[in-house]
């Protein structure tokens, strides 16, 4: 898993003109950042999730292993008729809310949604197993690419997303959901997500 420093994400989000989150006074004000990996390999969780904020003065940071792709069985049997969604690299500022990802399903869980703005995906719509980011098949839209945790049932089935940011590890997705429920007291519930890739840092 690729652990740039706070610093090192900051300067790549700052040359790209996004907006890093930097309240010194006021704890939990939180980027999140996505890394996608150089070699994506999909159905595996070979991405970067990286949490940092301000505590108490100085930058505090957190990595957990994720994924920025869709599973192997969404990229085969896409659920939208345009190809399966692959998020687009880019920061999506105030489009994401705590809610309950999957809601009336018996998997439903809080997580944090896509529930207030538009994102950006690239459409695969070969259906085989390789990610196709072409920069012609691109929707902006409310698609429910939430970021949400799975289970060992939905990983050996490659049924884990379909264009989701997605943990398996359920202790680290607690802690993130931790982390954002105090940032939700503090600063309300509306989230930005930053999608970068691991080329930035080259």
């Amino acid at each position: 898993m690729f652990k740039p420093s706070a610093e090192q994400i900051i300067k790549v989000m700052q040359g790209k003109g996004y907006s890093v989150y930097d309240t010194p006074a006021v704890d939990w004000n939180l980027n999140i950042v996505g890394i996608r990996a150089n070699d994506p390999e999909p159905g595996t969780f070979n991405d970067t999730l990286a949490v940092f904020q301000r505590l108490q003065g100085a930058w505090n940071i957190c990595y957990y292993q994720i994924t920025t792709d869709p599973s192997l069985h969404y990229l085969t049997h896409p659920v939208n008729s345009s190809g399966t969604a692959i998020l687009k690299e880019g920061q999506y500022k105030g489009a994401y809310q705590l809610d309950i990802h999957n809601r009336g399903l018996d998997s439903g869980h809080l997580a944090l949604c896509q529930r207030l703005k538009p994102v950006t995906v690239y459409r695969d719509s070969n259906r085989d197993n390789k990610l196709n980011l072409l920069e012609g098949k691109t929707q902006t839209g409310m698609f429910n690419i939430n970021i949400h945790r799975t289970c060992e049932d939905y990983i050996q089935r490659q049924r884990f997303s379909a264009g989701c940011q997605v943990f398996a590890e359920q202790r680290q997705f607690a802690e993130f959901i931790r982390a954002c429920q105090a940032s939700e007291k503090a600063f309300g519930n509306k989230f930005t997500y930053t999608l970068l890739h691991e080329r930035d840092f080259q």
